[in-house]
């Protein structure tokens, strides 16, 4: 069993227009996904054929929607019923411009002390029967800045590995809790490190941001590069990917699809070179989707043949 934790949930709706125009009407068939970047993941890795549970927090009726959309896919969920709303997440993808813009509402949903409480509880138990945690996206107002850092430690305490794929603080406190897998892009794992947002970073740099996370006590740090692939650590390795071209339809949870893809490897006993491939496989069959958390196992597996991964030592 795998668990993906989503604390910033969202009901995604997805507009794919010809040709959007500002200060036009535009009549569009909209598609509506569960969504947050855990929920993202989870339907990734129900679709590669593992079994998962999604939990976190929902709210109001978006919650209820979003949790009907999940059990129609077969995704199991076990989420916390908060106040207030789950969010609205709406992306407009303009396909003569290859655009993608996106509207998301401030989460508008209301976590108490005893809704912390119950969370706490629900990691515990879900990570006595997981082999794997995933706790992905950011943390919402009102809960302590620390709380994924709490939730690695209960969920490490029952004997689960933990990931974490995160930015801001939610990294850089959830980093101090010694996940066993980390998966930022490069500008967040940039940030978390304290160097300046840059159009390009050097090997050196970013080489040097994944010694100082395996200093915090992760066991595989990987820094995902988007069209340029990823470079990842562990121990005194480190390895190159580089990804093929391709038609890309959205970017919008690519990222989510890779760590889907990662545990989903490790969870099967892989070793980091070949979750890496996994991962970045699913990443990029995500991105010949408009929906995110959605991938065709034929394109996983025809992208697999061409990623070409180089060790470091």
């Amino acid at each position: 069993m795998i668990t993906t934790v989503t604390l910033n949930t969202a009901l995604d709706i997805i507009y794919r227009a010809p040709a959007f125009h500002m200060d036009q009407v535009h009549r569009l068939p909209g598609i509506t996904v569960s969504g947050g970047k855990g929920i993202n993941a989870a339907r990734v890795i129900h679709t590669l054929g593992e079994s998962v549970t999604a939990t976190g927090f929902v709210a109001g009726y978006n919650g209820q929607k979003m949790q009907s959309l999940l059990h129609q896919e077969g995704v199991r969920c076990e989420f916390i019923e908060v106040q207030g709303e789950t969010r609205l997440a709406i992306t407009v993808l303009d396909q003569q411009q290859g655009t993608q813009t996106e509207l998301i509402e401030q989460a508008s949903s209301y976590v108490t002390p005893e809704s912390l409480i119950l969370l706490e509880q629900q990691i515990e138990k879900a990570a006595r029967t997981s082999a794997w945690v995933l706790f992905s996206g950011s943390i919402p107002e009102g809960c302590p800045a620390d709380l994924y850092a709490t939730l690695i430690q209960i969920a490490k305490a029952q004997g689960a590995q933990t990931a974490l794929d995160a930015s801001g603080e939610a990294l850089r406190y959830g980093l101090q809790a010694s996940p066993d897998l980390v998966k930022p892009n490069e500008d967040e794992a940039c940030a978390w490190a304290g160097i300046p947002t840059a159009d390009h970073y050097s090997d050196q740099t970013l080489d040097d941001v994944l010694t100082a996370m395996l200093d915090h006590g992760v066991q595989m740090a990987t820094i995902s590069l988007g069209k340029h692939g990823a470079i990842a650590a562990q121990g005194s390795t480190r390895y190159r990917l580089h990804v093929p071209q391709l038609d890309i339809v959205s970017a919008l949870g690519s990222g989510d699809a890779m760590a889907a893809g990662m545990v989903t490897a490790a969870y099967r006993g892989a070793e980091l070179a070949e979750m890496l491939r996994y991962g970045a496989a699913c990443g990029s069959a995500c991105a010949l989707q408009p929906i995110a958390g959605k991938v065709d196992l034929q394109d996983v597996q025809h992208i697999l043949q061409h990623i070409k991964i180089t060790p470091e030592s």
